[in-house]
């Protein structure tokens, strides 16, 4: 991970990074029933960061999303809603 995205993420807290993970995974099980415009917003923003390379983070990204479009929410993450 760049340095820049690390010292980001370090000044999370674990209750934000609980906050984000538990957002992002419902963001991941609505993915297919968002409008197009949605998520070409949300992919657009996601690959919008300081990546070394954001060529790969788009990729890597899309790969995550084709992969877990139907997968049923995490068991850990309902546990703590």
């Amino acid at each position: 991970m760049p340095p820049n995205l690390s010292a980001r993420h370090a000044a999370l807290t674990e209750r934000e990074r609980h906050i984000l993970e538990c957002l992002g995974a419902a963001v991941v099980k609505e993915w297919t029933d968002l409008p197009t415009a949605v998520q070409r917003a949300l992919f657009r923003r996601a690959t919008a960061s300081d990546h070394d390379d954001p060529a790969q983070l788009k990729a890597l990204i899309a790969r995550f999303l084709h992969d877990h479009k139907d997968a049923p929410a995490a068991p850990e993450a309902k546990a703590r809603s």
